[in-house]
């Protein structure tokens, strides 16, 4: 009965994580346009389920934000990525693998170091900090060996192109990452404990 009760009330965490993330998805919240590409704020939540719902509740998230990145190709969220609808256009199957496997991969992952960390006497805040930043390092470096990998032999992987992209990715990943290392940190710490305090 316990064990019942306590997958229930992670369901019900991780339902409420999904539901942040749909009103992330169709706000300025969730992604933020630089040009090319944009700034994400999604893998706050992915590593805030992580945290709470542990692997599954982070590679459920990681899920929903592989979905809304993919769905940007087709104009769905409140931005219109056209990279994406040119990355779809060229190859669907590779537009899909590059948008899930990686986000799948972040809030999985993430769940795995804070199960890891468990182990010892104290979560301290470093913990969080470290199982935090997985999640936009994973994002971005996935990403971006799913695209050299998938298009390095279309004209989507010129010389020129990857440039541009390494060098917007690098942007984008140094704003993510501080983002979600300090707010995720002290966050995830906070309802880490109320959240195993009410178990």
């Amino acid at each position: 009965m316990k064990n019942k009760k306590q997958n229930i009330f992670r369901l019900t965490l991780v339902s409420l994580f999904i539901a942040v993330m749909a009103v992330m998805n169709f706000t300025p919240l969730g992604y933020i346009t630089t040009g090319a590409f944009s700034i994400t704020l999604m893998t706050i939540p992915v590593a805030l389920g992580a945290a709470c719902g542990g692997m599954w509740g982070g590679a459920v998230l990681g899920t929903v934000f592989g979905l809304t990145s993919f769905l940007q190709a087709f104009g769905i969220g409140f931005m219109i990525d056209p990279m994406a609808a040119t990355l779809f256009n060229e190859n669907p199957f590779y537009y899909t693998v590059t948008c899930f496997v990686p986000r799948i991969l972040a809030g999985l992952l993430s769940g795995l170091v804070i199960f890891l960390f468990e182990k010892g006497r104290k979560m301290s805040i470093f913990k969080f900090a470290l199982a935090a930043t997985v999640v936009p390092i994973i994002n971005t470096f996935g990403f971006l060996g799913f695209y050299m990998t998938f298009y390095s032999g279309t004209a989507l992987g010129s010389d020129l192109v990857m440039s541009i992209i390494t060098a917007a990715l690098t942007l984008n990943f140094l704003v993510e990452f501080s983002v979600t290392l300090f707010a995720s940190a002290i966050i995830n710490r906070t309802v880490y404990f109320f959240v195993k305090k009410l178990r």
